[in-house]
Parts: C-alpha cells; sequence; structure tokens
C-alpha cells in the first residue's frame, strides 16, 4: 500500500448514499479524500477497491458540491527523473522528398524499413518503470499513469527495455478530448505530465483512451530503394503509412543492412542509419459528389474524386487522386461517400477514412476514352492501346514541353489532333501556319509562334538527353537521361542491353527491360526527326572535367543534386553513384554518409561545393 494510505480516518468502502446524510462541509472533505484514495489505489497500487461505476459515483457527487476542487483534477504520483541505461537518440529529419532521395543514395542500401512517425510522446519501458525520451540521456518518469494506459504488444518479461511511443487515437481524441485539447499530442502530454488533469483526460486514462504502442508493433513496410526513388510508388507508401488512425508527423526510414547500420554508427544526437521524413498533416471530411477516370500519357487509369471543397493547409481542395484500383475495390468508396481527406507538405492530398457508399463505384475494364480493354499492372489499371487518344495527346504535351516548346499546350494539341487528324508526335512539325491561322481562337500571329517553337527543336536548341527524356520513357528522368548519353552516346541507345543499365542509380532489371523495350519502340520518332533535319546542341558547354570523375554525398548549398550532375556531365566528366578507389572527387556537403568515410578510406579527393565550382570556372 502506497506510504501516503497507511493511516486513514474514513471509511474507502462508504456508500454513496450514506454521505448524503451528512453536512455539506464534512461531506464534501470526505468525498476529496475518497476521490484521492481511489485515485492512488487505481492509477498507483494498480488495486481498485471499488468498481469504476462507485468511484463515477463519488465523482459526479464532489463535482456537484465543489466543482473547483483540485481533487477533481488530480493525477497522483510524482514525475521525476530517471536516467536511460542507453541514451536514447533522436532521429535525424528531412523534410523535402529530394532530401530523402539524397540520403538513400549516400547510405545505398538494397533494402529499407518504412514505419510511420508518430505523433506523440517518446517513451521507454523497462520492468515496470515508463520513461518519457527527455533530453535523450535523463527521462520523466511517469511509471505512474502506466497502469493506466492501454499497451500495444508484448512488454518484456525480463530486465531489458522496450521503446514505443504515448499516443491517442485520432477517433477517441475527435470524440472525448477535441473540446479540451488542442491536438492529439497536446492531449498526452497534459494528461501524462501534468500534476493536474481535466476531467475528461482522467476519463480517457479510464477509459484506456491513452495508448502505448510499442515499436516492433508499427506497421512495416519493406521497400527496395529503387522503389522509393520512385516517385509513384514513394506516394503509394505515404498513403499506407497514413491510413491509420493514430496521429503522425511522417514515417521513418531505416537501412536494413546490420553491417551498413554499425558502419554508419551515430552522431550524439541521432543514428546515421535512419531518417524521418517530416510531413505533418492536416486531415477533414467531405463527401464525394463524383468520380472521373482519367487516363496519363504512360496509360495508367486513375480515379478521380470530386468531393465538397474542403481548406486544408491553407489551400481549397475539391479533386483527391484514388491513386491504385485496391484502393478503390477494398474500401468501397462510390458517389456519397463521407471520407476523411488529408494533405500534407509536398504530398498530394489523398484518402484516409471512407465510409462505405451504399452503391460502391464500378471499375470498368475499358479505357475510358478509346474503349479499348484495361490489363491489371500491380495495383494499377493499364490502357494499352498506344493510340488511345487520352494517351497521344499527354505523351505530345510532353515531349515539347521537355524540348522547350511550351506554346503547345494540352488542350491546343488536342485540338491539333482532331482538326488536322493527327496521330503522331513528328506529324506536328509538318503542319502549316496558314492551316493553324484558320483556325477559331488563333491567326497568324499565334500560328507563327507555335510552328516558330516546334521547328526550333530541330534546329541546334536541344540536346541528346533532352530527346532521350522527351520520348518518354518510363522512368527515365533528366539526371538519369544525362547519365545514359555520357556513358553510351546518343545513337547507342537502341543497341542497349539490361545489363548495361546496371549502374544507373534507381534502375533495376524490371526498369532496365522496360527502358530497351520503350526505346526500341520510340526509335521511330527519332529517325523520322533526323529526315527533317534534327541537329542537336553539344551536351557539354566545356570540356574542364574531361576524364574526371565525381560522386556526390550530402546536403549542398546553392546547387541541387541534380544540378550538380548537370554541371559535371556538362563540363565533360562523368558521375558516378558510388565510391570506389577510381573515383577522382567526391563532392561533400552538410550531413554526408558513409561515402565520404570510404572516401579517406580509398584516398579519393574530397571537394565541398565551393572547391567543385573553382573547378568548372
Amino acid at each position: 500500500m502506497s506510504k501516503s494510505l497507511a493511516k486513514l480516518d474514513f471509511d474507502p468502502q462508504v456508500k454513496p448514499k450514506e454521505l448524503s446524510k451528512l453536512p455539506l462541509q464534512i461531506k464534501t472533505a470526505l468525498l476529496e479524500k475518497l476521490v484521492h484514495y481511489h485515485n492512488i489505489k487505481y492509477f498507483i497500487d494498480n488495486e481498485p477497491v471499488i468498481s469504476d461505476e462507485q468511484f463515477d459515483e463519488l465523482y459526479e457527487m464532489l463535482r456537484r458540491v465543489k466543482p473547483d476542487t483540485p481533487a477533481l483534477f488530480e493525477i497522483v504520483g510524482d514525475i521525476g527523473e530517471i536516467r536511460h541505461p542507453v541514451p536514447m537518440l533522436s532521429i535525424d529529419k528531412r523534410y523535402r522528398y529530394a532530401d530523402v532521395e539524397r540520403w538513400l543514395n549516400d547510405t545505398n542500401d538494397e533494402k529499407y524499413i518504412v514505419e510511420p512517425k508518430y505523433d506523440g510522446m517518446a517513451a521507454r519501458y523497462q520492468k515496470g518503470t515508463l520513461a518519457t525520451r527527455g533530453n535523450g540521456i535523463y527521462g520523466e518518469d511517469i511509471s505512474a499513469r502506466f497502469s493506466s494506459l492501454y499497451v500495444v504488444g508484448n512488454l518484456p518479461k525480463d530486465n531489458s527495455s522496450t521503446y514505443g511511443e504515448v499516443i491517442i487515437p485520432i477517433s477517441y481524441f475527435e470524440e472525448k478530448l477535441k473540446v479540451e485539447y488542442k491536438n492529439p499530442r497536446n492531449a498526452v502530454v497534459g494528461i501524462m505530465k501534468s500534476k493536474t488533469v481535466t476531467l475528461a483526460g482522467i476519463q480517457a486514462l479510464l477509459d484506456k483512451g491513452v495508448h502505448f504502442v510499442l515499436h516492433d508493433q508499427a506497421k512495416v513496410i519493406e521497400a527496395q530503394k529503387r522503389e522509393l526513388l520512385n516517385e509513384d510508388t514513394w506516394e503509394s507508401i505515404l498513403e499506407e503509412m497514413f491510413r491509420v488512425d493514430y496521429p503522425l508527423d511522417g514515417i521513418v526510414i531505416k537501412a536494413t543492412s546490420q553491417e551498413l547500420r554499425s558502419k554508419l554508427g551515430a552522431t550524439q544526437h541521432h543514428d546515421r542509419w535512419q531518417i524521418a521524413y517530416k510531413t505533418p498533416a492536416e486531415r477533414k471530411w467531405s463527401v464525394i459528389q463524383e468520380i472521373k477516370d482519367q487516363v496519363g500519357r504512360t496509360g495508367r487509369v486513375t480515379s478521380v474524386a470530386v468531393i465538397d471543397p474542403v481548406n486544408l493547409s491553407g489551400a481549397t481542395v475539391t479533386n483527391v487522386t484514388l491513386h491504385n484500383v485496391k484502393f478503390v475495390k477494398s474500401s468501397k468508396i462510390g458517389i456519397g461517400s463521407k471520407v476523411e481527406v488529408m494533405r500534407s507538405g509536398e504530398v498530394i492530398p489523398f484518402i484516409t477514412k471512407v465510409i462505405p457508399a451504399e452503391s460502391p463505384h464500378i471499375i470498368r475494364m475499358d479505357c475510358p476514352v478509346c474503349g479499348g480493354k484495361l490489363v491489371e499492372n500491380g495495383k494499377y489499371l493499364e490502357c494499352i492501346n498506344s493510340s488511345c487518344p487520352a494517351r497521344l495527346s499527354q505523351s505530345i504535351e510532353y515531349f515539347f514541353k521537355v524540348l522547350g516548346a511550351e506554346e503547345l499546350g494540352l488542350k491546343t494539341i488536342e485540338r491539333f489532333i482532331n482538326e488536322f487528324k493527327l496521330n503522331y508526335v513528328v506529324d506536328f512539325y509538318d503542319l502549316k501556319k496558314d492551316k493553324i491561322a484558320e483556325l477559331d481562337g488563333f491567326g497568324n500571329k499565334s500560328a507563327n509562334n507555335i510552328m516558330t517553337n516546334i521547328s526550333r527543336t530541330l534546329e541546334d536548341s536541344i540536346t541528346p538527353s533532352q530527346l532521350l527524356q522527351a520520348l518518354g520513357v518510363k522512368n527515365i528522368g533528366p539526371a538519369a537521361s544525362r547519365w545514359i548519353i555520357n556513358k553510351y552516346g546518343f545513337d547507342n541507345l537502341p543497341y542497349l542491353k539490361k545489363e548495361d543499365l546496371e549502374d544507373v542509380s534507381g534502375i533495376g532489371p524490371i526498369k532496365a527491360g522496360h527502358f530497351i523495350k520503350e526505346v526500341k519502340e520510340k526509335w521511330p520518332i527519332v529517325l523520322d526527326l533526323q529526315k527533317r533535319g534534327l541537329k542537336f546542341k553539344k551536351d557539354n558547354i566545356s570540356n574542364k572535367l574531361e576524364g574526371l570523375s565525381f560522386c556526390i554525398t550530402g546536403s549542398q548549398g546553392k546547387y541541387s543534386r541534380d544540378e550538380l550532375i548537370q554541371l559535371i556531365i556538362e563540363n565533360g566528366g562523368e558521375y558516378k553513384s558510388s565510391v570506389t578507389k577510381d573515383l577522382d572527387y567526391l563532392i561533400a556537403g552538410t550531413n554526408p554518409g558513409s561515402k565520404l568515410e570510404k572516401a579517406k578510406e580509398l584516398g579519393v579527393k574530397v571537394a565541398d561545393e565551393g572547391e567543385f565550382l573553382k573547378l568548372v570556372k
């Protein structure tokens, strides 16, 4: 029994109806003692002597006679300081996807673990003791509240430590705590660390509405590095992570190789083998009014939900993408569905919760534009008709946008396709100014601007890597295009084999196979452009870096990683994704990864951004 309860001057099991006979002042004093006593028995000793219903009756009696008494809001038990046996390190944070890409390339593990980053209070449990992280060396002992928490996972029976998060489910917070607390995290801190707690906070403990979720119980996704470097896969992982009833403010990404973890080690502040991608989210409910199917340039069919407007993070959201067919099927979403929509930082708005519709959306297996048969590719449906008008118009828009012919927007392209019966991107080079000028809404000036922009793409204004990117090969962006051209040359593209692409960052065997197939299919475009006089400008603006190879690690200052790669290639250098003994320079920024240590071991020259820029000036 607690020392404070060693001597009692009252009967702890007195019946409430007996109290009603007492004078008000005596009754009030006794009720305060009873509520305090039973709080200790429940929260500290974990030995309640009356039922929850009896306690609620005593509590309500005291609230009626003295609503401002501290006894109503007191959570008994001292909060003391406790030293962690092993420091609880923080997690290094990233706020932009581009910075996550850099970290992935720097650590360069084959596989990673992705976990939710709970927005609660980190804590360590060891043999009945629960302590907050605090400053990592010392935390606050909040064991007095531990018996009132709902534990998700199995606690160790020995003396070992386990780690988790004290957190409140969003659904419980919205129903019971929203009036008293600003957000779930604020509620956790108020309930767990304050000496006096609101009635709603005490009720949350009684309801087991405050959870201690062990980290090994968190939802985990294993992903290859190349998958995390694919923005579509990245968006899907984020959506899957955020579809939980706990508040998150991001995700945690961990390297899986124990050898790599040991090699990367830690600073005094954080482990180098894991990072947190911070993306605080705002969520609101809305109703779906319409669902439309759209076809992208690669043939992927995406459903878009039109919702009642909601303001999220300062922006009005009216359309939400339903990214994959698996989600549409499993959620039974449809017109009239009430949906919770989340918007967070760089992440486009998506749906986290669905109240199923009476008539779920019917997934069509024919293309909404051309009527062709759709095929399932993993979680997605795709139109495989290369002549599909939607695919054609969007691929042409992408082609001219990459080549710098910005005058050609999607609506103009669709108009020309319909008016002039065009079905091939090269047909646009054969358009006549006078025919364009005759169309409503155009005229001589507009027609001249359009054809000048189109013709300019043939006349020494684009690079080989731009044209490769413009062909629209899946998963080949500007950096990969420059890398491939720099290594193999443009004319050799249709003759490459899968193994030739193994060194390209973010391209695995499957993507390499797609590249080989698509380049061969699209090469007639190149041949037809060459017949019309295609001339490239050089990718290189100088040969100052000729014969030199470079790798990049850490966050840079003035230039992004892609911009530095472009400078390397434009000046005749070679970019490499990893550090080897034949590398000439490692460009190291802030927060460098294991590449810096490896470069030092191998005797590779290390330069910062400023020193590198001196080489090209």
